[in-house]
């Protein structure tokens, strides 16, 4: 199986914006492989500071030799901060090779349309079929959202520019990267879904029958990416299949490698994630050895708080403009 060199991975969109954060360094690594967009460029009247919201987007740049392939992971929710944050940071939307959507939730692909606006030339937006499944949210006190992915069609990104690629199956897209296609849910203490009660608070989505049903978002993938000499990079955009099912998954389609990093949303902070899974996530790991760990987006709180303490050299605290590199330098 193809391996790339090195990949970079650079936080565009994220729910914060933190100036003060330090570059640092990997376990391993003498040079600085975490960098910031910073004090400096914050306080930089000639340039422009990036904003931030409830959402998330990576710029993930591959390289193998001479050979580089860029990925747009997500695209945020609104689309105004990505086309803001893609300009601050200087990114040409025109370099990007593969657009890849976690799941059909608008924190992840809200910014698709403007995203392809900016865009000359076509560009293939890899997703799942159920992901267009109309969804809704039932509140507790009756309330219900509209349709909220109604814009997330196929028809609808191909009249924006993008070549829908729809498979429940890994794709390779060269370079080491693998988007997971759908995640088992294997693990006992991830995923799991509560008795069901007809019309009870909670996500639902129509299926093709036109039946409400509990939404588990099966639609959901993540990005991996096969790091000569370093193990799988694992992208999540949320993890509601679980982040260790997430990792296992990587495995199966990437080879059984070490892990060298986790990095996206890890869904703790959702009000009905039990709160012992962080606990029981932490202890996996370690045992799985996992020597980096980026919680993002809706980890939660008492993620941070765990793995900045029980992690402190692997953890990576986001922020818009972080840059984490793996692998040999790039030219």
């Amino acid at each position: 199986m193809f391996q790339a060199d090195s990949v970079s991975i650079t936080v565009l969109v994220e729910n914060w914006v933190d100036m003060l954060l330090p570059d640092q360094g990997l376990p391993g690594v003498d040079d600085h492989c975490v960098t910031r967009y910073g004090l400096l460029e914050h306080f930089d009247r000639r340039l422009l500071s990036p904003q931030a919201e409830n959402g998330i987007s990576l710029l993930v740049k591959a390289r193998q030799g001479r050979h580089e392939t860029t990925i747009l992971f997500d695209v945020g929710l609104t689309g105004s901060v990505l086309a803001h944050n893609l300009r601050v940071f200087g990114v040409d939307p025109e370099t990007v090779d593969y657009v890849v959507i976690s799941h059909g939730h608008p924190d992840h692909f809200g910014g698709i349309h403007e995203f392809l606006s900016l865009r000359e030339t076509s560009v293939p937006v890899a997703t799942h079929a159920d992901a267009e499944l109309p969804r809704i949210g039932l509140m507790q006190d009756g309330r219900a959202t509209s349709v909220y992915n109604a814009d997330f069609t196929a028809e609808r990104m191909t009249q924006s520019g993008g070549v829908v690629v729809q498979s429940a199956m890994p794709l390779d897209l060269g370079l080491g990267c693998y988007t997971t296609g759908e995640i088992p849910r294997l693990n006992d203490f991830e995923d799991k879904t509560p008795l069901f009660q007809p019309g009870s608070p909670g996500s639902y989505y129509i299926d093709r029958q036109g039946q409400r049903q509990p939404d588990r978002v099966m639609d959901e993938q993540a990005l991996v990416i096969d790091v000569k000499g370093e193990g799988l990079v694992v992208l999540t955009g949320c993890a509601h299949a679980g982040v260790i099912n997430t990792l296992t998954q990587a495995r199966a389609v990437a080879g059984n490698r070490p892990i060298r990093a986790v990095i996206g949303g890890f869904h703790f902070g959702f009000p009905s994630t039990p709160h012992e899974n962080v606990d029981l996530t932490a202890t996996a790991f370690q045992e799985l050895e996992v020597r980096s760990i980026m919680p993002m987006h809706c980890s939660g709180l008492r993620a941070h708080a765990n793995f900045s303490t029980n992690f402190p050299d692997a953890y990576i605290q986001p922020a818009v403009g972080t840059t984490v590199h793996f692998g040999s330098a790039p030219a």
